[in-house]
């Protein structure tokens, strides 16, 4: 755990460039058969990172009441909010998408979209690691974790008056981001096993959102201290995702069985029809 940062750089700032580069990558790499031009995805990738940076760094200010953290370098380290994030990039991406790859179906770059985010923000929980952040409550199992003075669970700790010295580590906590790094990392292999049976482009990207969401509100229950917002914004959002995913199965299979039926319709043979003829007498 490096809470003051690894030689001389914030956890963050160190990690999120080869992110980025692995992110790229398998973007790329994954969809190498469908001919993505790769200099316009580079370039679409980067700028979804800025979306999502600055989407996350606006939820983070409306989940602390528009307060910046003191220093102003602390919002450097920090202050980032995964829905956030997930919002601008749902609003914005189709729109960078079909600017600058009109060619690829929305549906497939949802879905590909959501695996390459899975094993991204698996990446990232390594940073809550060393800042010493998203944990849970002061527990005593053998899975619990002590972290530096300097982390952020160290600071909470130390403002309620539970470290009888500054520079005692913090108490041993939930590390809650691992858990959350569990669940990015198992939901990225399904979507990637999934794959090849999926019934339509942009499934793979609802079930993202019904499971990692999902995922991420339970486990929020756990987050000391707790933020309500992220909770209730990840639950909505799993099941928003849920209703959609139910509405299109449901349209595709009536559809299906109005499609089979015109079928069988077309195909019944025609009754033979059989000559009548007059009786003369």
């Amino acid at each position: 755990m490096y809470p003051q940062g690894l030689f001389g750089i914030e956890a963050l700032q160190l990690l999120i460039l080869p992110i980025a580069v692995f992110g790229m990558l398998f973007f790329i790499l994954y969809l190498r058969q469908d001919g993505v031009r790769v200099a316009r995805t580079v370039v679409l990738l980067l700028l979804l990172g800025v979306v999502g940076f600055l989407g996350a760094k606006v939820f983070s200010l409306y989940v602390r009441g528009w307060e910046l953290y003191q220093p102003l370098s602390q919002e450097l380290r920090g202050g980032l909010r995964y829905p956030g994030a997930l919002l601008a990039m749902a609003l914005l991406g189709p729109l960078l998408k079909r600017w600058l790859l009109p060619d690829l179906p929305l549906g497939r770059f949802l879905d590909v979209l959501a695996i390459t985010v899975c094993f991204a923000f698996t990446l990232v929980r390594f940073s809550c690691w060393m800042n010493g952040c998203c944990t849970g409550a002061p527990c005593s199992g053998i899975f619990c974790l002590s972290y530096a003075p300097g982390s952020q669970v160290w600071y909470a700790h130390w403002q309620h008056g539970l470290l009888e010295s500054p520079v005692d580590g913090s108490l041993p906590a939930l590390p809650l981001h691992f858990l959350f790094m569990a669940a990015s990392f198992s939901v990225g292999v399904f979507l990637m096993w999934f794959d090849g049976r999926r019934s339509f482009d942009g499934q793979l990207a609802l079930l993202y959102l019904v499971l990692h969401d999902g995922a991420k509100g339970l486990l929020e229950s756990f987050r000391d201290p707790y933020v309500a917002e992220l909770q209730v914004t990840s639950l909505l959002t799993s099941a928003a995702g849920l209703l959609v995913l139910f509405a299109i199965l449901r349209w595709r299979r009536s559809r299906g069985a109005r499609y089979s039926s015109r079928s069988m319709a077309v195909r019944a043979p025609a009754k033979p029809r059989f000559p009548t003829f007059c009786a003369r007498h």
